[in-house]
């Protein structure tokens, strides 16, 4: 059968008929775009037509063989039902344009199938065997969303035709697997290619994997498409601008990639050494991009790195073993030795995770709260509040009395540097039974000032299964880092 334009178009009821030829259509430079158009690969299409030396140079009206199952002729995605003998001619008609427009909108939306895995098609009356029907993305479903003249709206728009082969092809499978095809996502996805010209190769093809990663959300593309038009992103150097869209990749969603826009406006970011751009970028990602964590407090602590008026920053420093952060005045240090440099993912182990999923939230509750180390309840409760907030941001619930135990409490009491203040607290008449109150909320036992130690070295969960197993009190002042 002859393809003319979208549509199959003639020949309908005659089955010997010649059924191996298309004819390229207007806006079509490319092997890719009819390959996509008649859902076969660019591959196979090229082999069936050796007479093609310019894979990028077709113009309207040469005629293609279409390549099938065997690598012969036919067009895969031209597969119809038959007609019902006796059927009316209307019937017939409207049956076969509606299945037509079906497998053109699969064929579409499938940048390409295996036909050799396609069941083989009953006889036809004539005793010859139609072609195989195009497979189709499992997840894939004829809505009345997807048509054809959607992907025609992308595949003949200047935008697509200026990709490069593999480049089309990325961006007609990321639509395949993730449909349906909506005029939203295919107008974002437009705008997006738009833009994707200013970017070397290498770095297209990274913002690409990015809209596939983000099953080709039109929000996400909406984001993508701001932040490589953004005056901050364009001055930034080749390898910076590599780092950016790598972690817009990593952390593909359309909040994470907004705010990664916003880190490239902050001066104490722009002025960062490249390593340190690459910590940060990774920092950023992985906290915006955390599913499981409180998103009311992930929006507060990012805004008051991220936000045009704040006069917060972020730096890295090699701090001691063991330290995570520290919080002074208006600057979060965190400890460079444990985030990686490159444009990989973060590396996911306890102490990235801690830093980068916590640890942040953690300080700068500390610095909204102006926590200052003092020998009163206040100051503990300041420590258990930063550590509240932080569980809470990398978890997204609170924390149980046992955890608020084992993992807060105890250091307050026993470690070296807190204890001496807490004991002091402790030990005042006015403090001390603000502190007693805390440690009975979440041990259930009485305690006063001859017992508090104790009762925080000898808790035992199992002595009150129930109440250890609750969420613990929420800590007196800013629990949300608003």
């Amino acid at each position: 059968m002859r393809i003319e334009g979208g549509a199959a178009t003639a020949g309908w009821g005659d089955q010997s008929q010649n059924l191996d030829t298309t004819t390229v259509q207007a806006g079509e430079t490319g092997l890719a775009q009819v390959a996509a158009r008649l859902g076969v690969s660019a591959e196979a299409l090229q082999a069936a037509n050796p007479q093609i030396a310019n894979a990028n140079g077709l113009t309207p009206g040469i005629e293609l063989r279409i390549p099938s199952s065997n690598g012969s002729s036919a067009a895969a995605a031209d597969t119809v039902d038959e007609v019902p003998a006796g059927g009316s001619t209307l019937a017939a008609s409207k049956r076969m344009e509606s299945n037509v427009d079906s497998i053109l909108a699969k064929a579409a939306l499938a940048a390409s199938f295996d036909a050799s895995s396609a069941p083989d098609a009953a006889p036809s009356p004539s005793g010859g065997t139609p072609p195989k029907a195009p497979v189709v993305h499992p997840h894939e479903a004829h809505t009345p969303e997807v048509k054809p003249d959607k992907m025609q709206n992308l595949t003949q728009s200047p935008q697509f035709q200026a990709l490069s082969p593999a480049e089309q092809t990325s961006v007609l499978q990321a639509l395949a697997s993730n449909p349906p095809l909506t005029q939203e996502k295919v107008n974002q996805t437009v705008k997006l290619l738009g833009s994707l010209q200013s970017l070397s190769g290498g770095d297209r093809q990274i913002a690409l994997d990015g809209f596939s990663a983000a099953h080709t959300d039109p929000a996400y593309a909406a984001s993508m498409k701001k932040l490589i038009d953004d005056p901050k992103f364009t001055s930034l150097s080749a390898a910076d601008k590599t780092s950016v869209l790598s972690q817009a990749r990593n952390y593909p969603d359309a909040t994470t990639v907004g705010n990664i826009d916003r880190l490239l406006h902050k001066d104490w970011f722009r002025n960062e050494v490249s390593d340190d751009k690459q910590r940060s970028l990774k920092t950023i990602g992985r906290f915006s991009h955390n599913p499981d964590g409180d998103r009311r407090i992930i929006n507060n602590t990012l805004d008051k790195f991220l936000s045009p008026a704040s006069d917060f920053k972020l730096e890295w420093k090699s701090l001691d073993p063991g330290t995570y952060g520290e919080a002074l005045g208006k600057t979060l240090t965190l400890n460079a030795d444990m985030i990686k440099t490159g444009d990989d993912r973060m590396e996911e182990n306890p102490d990235t995770n801690r830093l980068s999923l916590n640890t942040v939230a953690h300080e700068v509750n500390h610095l909204l709260n102006h926590d200052v180390p003092a020998n009163t309840f206040q100051y503990v409760n300041g420590e258990y509040r930063a550590w509240y907030v932080g569980f809470q941001t990398q978890h997204g619930r609170p924390p149980t009395n046992e955890e608020a135990v084992n993992q807060r409490l105890r250091d307050l009491v026993n470690d070296s540097f807190y204890g001496p203040y807490t004991a002091a607290a402790a030990a005042d008449p006015t403090e001390g039974p603000k502190l007693f109150n805390l440690l009975k909320s979440v041990t259930g036992k009485n305690v006063d000032a001859t017992n508090w130690q104790q009762v925080i070295h000898n808790y035992n969960p199992d002595d009150k299964p129930t109440l250890s197993s609750s969420p613990a009190a929420a800590p007196v002042g800013n629990n949300d880092n608003h």
